[in-house]
């Protein structure tokens, strides 16, 4: 009796879920997060903290300029750490990068529940490392980075103010004005899923 129950009860909310009318009304302002795996371009990166990648959380805030042009911020940090032996000491090695992408996503909201975006932008990088080992900086310090992004998607609209979604985001940046050739770029590749919130 229970199981009957419960059946009917998924099959009621599924059968609300399905009936809602989405529409674009509640669109022009969108936050979300997700986590996802980041793996930098750099090929020096490996030989000095051991792994390229990294699992890591992301933020972002979407604005509505008019369907289906939207303004988007997005945030995230990528740490390393490692330890070196150096004249028979070990040493702690650590990297801490911060990404701020400001670009254009194309993106409209309507009735049906999938829906594809891309967008591009701009890529500011904030780089610190310590230690006596390192691979942007002279045996430790901060450099900066800019470069370009950009992302494709997808996302399921499963209520009217909520998405779940799947990203994949391509970005490149050189050290301080130079050049940001796939080998040397500090930039790399970020696969991941997350949650959309339309708040107004």
């Amino acid at each position: 009796m229970k199981a009957c129950w419960c059946a009917t009860f998924l099959l009621l909310t599924a059968s609300l879920l399905s009936a809602q009318d989405f529409d674009d009304s509640v669109s022009r302002l969108i936050v979300g997060g997700s986590a996802g795996v980041f793996r930098i371009s750099h090929d020096d990166f490996k030989g000095v903290y051991g792994s390229r990648s990294a699992f890591l959380p992301s933020g972002h805030a979407l604005l509505k300029i008019k369907a289906p042009y939207n303004l988007i911020a997005k945030y995230r940090r990528f740490e390393k750490n490692a330890t070196a032996t150096i004249n028979d000491m070990a040493t702690d090695l650590q990297w801490q990068q911060r990404f701020l992408n400001l670009g254009l996503r194309y993106v409209a909201y309507g009735e049906r529940r999938f829906t594809q975006f891309f967008g591009f932008g701009v890529s500011l990088m904030n780089i610190e490392e310590s230690g006596p080992r390192s691979v942007v900086t002279t045996a430790g310090g901060k450099r900066d980075a800019t470069g370009f992004y950009l992302e494709v998607g997808t996302d399921y609209r499963f209520m009217q103010r909520a998405a779940i979604f799947f990203e994949v985001e391509i970005s490149s940046a050189g050290v301080e004005g130079k050049s940001a050739f796939e080998g040397t770029s500090v930039g790399g590749y970020y696969l991941a899923l997350g949650m959309n919130l339309f708040v107004l």
